[in-house]
């Protein structure tokens, strides 16, 4: 029996999008393989678009379907397995967007822009807590020590997990700032203080991940023009994994995930063209902790 999941860890995407390019090498629809195993055409459509998790046997039926050599069978049923294990956030899947963290902390690269506050990957325990504070003031405590908790994990799997690539103009994770983020009090100055001294010591690594740049004040460019808001762009070295594109929202059922090429493009391209605006990566921050003292 397949088994129903409550969200697709980028390892089941990976499985199910595998499945396709095997179905399609074999010249088989949809329709031709629901027909063979004698189920309807939705249950291969939702193993693909990885809404269910196949059993081993039907994936062994597959396989011997889409004549798939014996030599790559091992491999496809490891993937099965690996597909089959939870996300590393279930522990706080009652807090979590799982579709957004998931993504994140599978993807190799991650391109953001933050014009209000800062990126989640950027924040400290205080200003992550005083940001909550500010979002929603009567939340129970025992929550928001979870977010917490899951947040100082996802910065470990996302950011200290990923190793530089070596190269001073890339990074894991590659954020572009406007000046006034870091000028806006978020917990008081001593809260800022501390949040400017870590955001400091990233830049002054040079074995970072993390790569920030700094668009001056007044400079018109592409992602202010057009009010995106807060945006990041995924990549992945798996197959079937084309980049994805979040919008982050005030909430999160108002955060939009797309892999639409042509908006992923677009945003690329405007990323890319801010980019230049600001000075480039190790670059001091135009204002210290010592501003918050």
């Amino acid at each position: 029996m397949s088994q129903p999941r409550s969200g697709p860890t980028v390892a089941l995407r990976c499985f199910g999008a595998d499945l396709r390019r095997r179905r399609e090498a074999a010249g088989m629809t949809l329709q031709g393989v629901a027909d063979v195993i004698k189920k309807d055409r939705a249950t291969p459509a939702r193993w693909e678009n990885a809404e269910t998790v196949p059993n081993p046997r039907m994936v062994a039926v597959l396989l011997d379907l889409y004549k798939t050599p014996v030599a790559e069978r091992g491999e496809v049923l490891h993937a099965l397995e690996e597909a089959k294990k939870p996300g590393w956030w279930h522990p706080w899947r009652e807090v979590a967007e799982v579709g957004v963290i998931d993504l994140e902390s599978a993807a190799t690269g991650i391109r953001s822009y933050a014009p209000g506050v800062l990126p989640d990957l950027l924040q400290t325990t205080e200003y992550a807590e005083a940001l909550m504070s500010l979002r929603n003031p009567y939340e129970d405590p025992a929550v928001r020590r979870l977010r917490l908790e899951l947040l100082e994990a996802r910065k470990e799997h996302t950011i200290e997990g990923k190793a530089s690539t070596g190269n001073g103009d890339r990074a894991g994770l590659w954020v572009l700032l406007e000046e006034g983020t870091l000028r806006r009090r978020v917990g008081g100055a001593g809260v800022m203080a501390r949040q400017l001294d870590y955001l400091e010591a990233h830049i002054a690594d040079v074995g970072s991940s993390v790569a920030i740049q700094v668009i001056p004040p007044g400079v018109p460019h592409p992602l202010a023009i057009s009010l995106c808001g807060h945006i990041e762009i995924l990549r992945f070295k798996e197959f079937g994994m084309g980049e994805r594109l979040i919008q982050i929202g005030l909430h999160p059922a108002m955060t939009l995930i797309t892999d639409d090429s042509d908006a992923v493009e677009n945003y690329r391209m405007a990323v890319d063209v801010t980019s230049g605006f600001a000075p480039p990566r190790f670059t001091p921050l135009p204002l210290t902790s010592k501003d918050f003292g």
